[in-house]
């Protein structure tokens, strides 16, 4: 059928035959809202079919309906879009449509329909990147912005998955801010090229938060099967977590299954539709329900069921877990339970991801775009879908993430809502071996760059607590920007940037040396990892965790260094000398 539609001429022997298709299919519809009557239709369409722009749709030479295709000087109208009723639900008017849009794009021009409050076709738009604008009780009011550059997506090295992630929308509410919020990050979603194989939804899609359930199935529908109406979900399976706003109590909980009851339906007891896993191929993604009202409500999750999970799927080269609730603090912004994962839970629930290799965890809540290590173990929180709120202002911003795993790792790179890549990532880091690293001054450290320092020697005495020295940076009549060394009376590593003139400086905390003990410790700095880009670990065969934080930015802002001191700061041998012996140093510039 593909080949054999065409576009012809009308003449004023095809207005009656079109009239008659019109009627036929709006007829139902026009009279449950009492607004048919056969005068008024005739008039109507009288007036479409004179006005320049209509279009005759034939198959296989026979009329079977019509299109009106009004070019304007800055936008693109269409109207009179009747098909014959037997070829509804054919795919026939899809590719008319795009055939449409084509030119539109062609020309440079945005596009315009109403369509009745209620219509089908209400979805069939959506789903081909119409937005609605607004709706009143008579017709909805459409546009579809200039088609954007394709977002080039990120794509496996030889066999393996790319994919789509992101989540807080709280949205589902027709007309309300994140409705539009919501839309331009969906609208992003879809510039990607080649499109995602599978979408995963970290959480919060809805406002929720009510009482009544009838209102909260309402958000989700509105959410599904309008705001997200441009998403062939057969083609590109999304899969969700639970969340605050759509899983608050059991009979939120409840509504979620019903809502969504394609998940899969193996999790543990109680908790089945809420956690839940999916095997594709190589790769094992497992959903667990970080607020069970069964074992406590927000920030309780259950680890048994996964531990067992992921020992069964022991198999899958790929292994992610996705929640909504941070198990590590997220740009400081720390509370357990309402933040993060309950203490209760977070070390037992990181032990199991760590013993079972599960390469990161996919979380949302802290709206923010944030990664950061721990064990080896990848956190990444993304929640930027629409919420209007950032944590904090001014340095967030909304987002989506894309994806890809192959043999080689994870990639990703997240891109904002008007398509431009923000932050991007290679994980695992390959860091060249320790045998390879040179003294400070022939390691070619440079801004941007991704930076190994090893810091080894033996520790000052028990007693010790002034602030010791590892290396400086050294800017005459400034303060240095970045100092680390050792604090505090457990000698613990600390790294210190200081580039805002009149404001605190940043700290990154991390392990404690041993008093009067050899160390070896190496630090990672990796400015494509933001607050999370300080990591440490005490072997080349250790995996790497990053150091702790309240800041929401890290070494992305940090400009190297003509000049270091070493052992002491900036000030001389006085200035926060280290106290221990035998203190060396040596970097590498890690290729990212």
């Amino acid at each position: 059928m593909a080949d054999d539609w065409s576009f012809g001429a009308p003449g004023e022997a095809d207005f009656e035959p079109l009239l008659a298709i019109r009627i036929d299919v709006m007829r139902e519809h026009l009279e449950r809202v009492f607004r048919y009557e056969p005068s008024r239709a005739r008039r109507i369409f009288r007036g479409h079919f004179d006005e320049p722009g209509l279009r005759l749709i034939l198959l296989k030479g026979k009329r079977v309906g019509c299109v009106g295709f009004r070019r304007h000087a800055d936008e693109i109208k269409i109207d009179s879009f009747y098909l014959d009723r037997r070829l509804h639900n054919t795919g026939l008017g899809a590719r008319i449509l795009k055939v449409l849009l084509a030119e539109a794009d062609a020309a440079g021009l945005l596009v315009r329909l109403e369509v009745l409050t209620g219509s089908k076709a209400d979805r069939f738009y959506l789903r081909h990147g119409f937005v609605k604008l607004k709706e009143d009780e008579i017709e909805g009011h459409y546009e579809r912005p200039v088609a954007s550059r394709p977002i080039a997506a990120l794509l496996p090295r030889g066999e393996g998955h790319q994919f789509v992630l992101y989540g807080d929308a709280c949205s589902g509410v027709a007309g309300a801010l994140h409705e539009r919020t919501f839309a331009s990050v969906n609208a992003a979603v879809r510039r990607l090229a080649p499109s995602p194989e599978f979408i995963l939804f970290l959480g919060d899609e809805i406002a929720g938060y009510t009482a009544d359930a009838d209102a909260l199935r309402k958000q989700w529908r509105y959410w599904l099967d309008h705001e997200m109406a441009w998403l062939d979900r057969h083609a590109i399976p999304m899969w969700h977590t639970t969340s605050n706003h759509a899983t608050y109590d059991a009979m939120s909980e409840a509504v979620f299954c019903a809502v969504h009851d394609h998940l899969p339906r193996n999790g543990p007891p109680g908790q089945e539709g809420l956690s839940y896993w999916v095997r594709r191929g190589d790769l094992l993604i497992v959903f667990v329900h970080t607020l069970w009202t069964g074992l406590g409500g927000e920030g309780h999750v259950e680890t048994d069921w996964l531990r067992a999970v992921l020992r069964q799927h022991g198999d899958a080269r790929h292994k992610l877990v996705a929640g909504h609730h941070p198990a590590h603090p997220v740009n400081g912004f720390v509370g357990p339970y309402q933040r993060d994962i309950g203490p209760e839970h977070a070390t037992a629930f990181w032990d199991v991801l760590s013993e079972a290799g599960v390469l990161a965890y996919l979380c949302g809540h802290i709206l923010a775009f944030d990664v950061q290590a721990h064990r080896g173990v990848l956190q990444i929180c993304t929640a930027g879908a629409g919420t209007a709120h950032r944590m904090p202002e001014g340095v967030e911003y909304l987002h989506a993430v894309q994806a890809t795993l192959d043999g080689q790792g994870l990639r990703y790179q997240v891109f904002d809502a008007e398509g431009h890549v923000r932050e991007h990532l290679s994980w695992p880091v390959a860091v060249p071996p320790v045998e390879q690293w040179q003294a400070l001054k022939a390691a070619n450290i440079g801004n941007g760059r991704i930076v190994a320092l090893r810091f080894s020697g033996h520790a000052a005495a028990p007693g010790t607590s002034t602030a010791q020295t590892f290396l400086s940076a050294v800017r005459p009549g400034m303060r240095p920007p970045l100092w680390i060394g050792l604090s505090g009376p457990e000698q613990r590593l600390t790294a210190i940037l200081e580039l805002e003139p009149g404001r605190s400086p940043r700290y990154w905390l991390g392990p404690a040396v041993a008093a009067g003990a050899p160390f070896d410790i190496q630090l990672l700095i990796h400015p494509d990892m933001g607050p999370g880009g300080f990591l440490y670990r005490f072997a080349a065969d250790a995996p790497w965790t990053s150091l702790s934080t309240a800041s929401a930015w890290g070494a992305e802002r940090l400009e190297w260094p003509d000049h270091l001191s070493v052992g002491h700061g900036p000030q001389g041998s006085g200035d926060r000398a280290f106290l221990g012996r035998d203190l060396a140093i040596s970097a590498t510039v890690v290729e990212g």
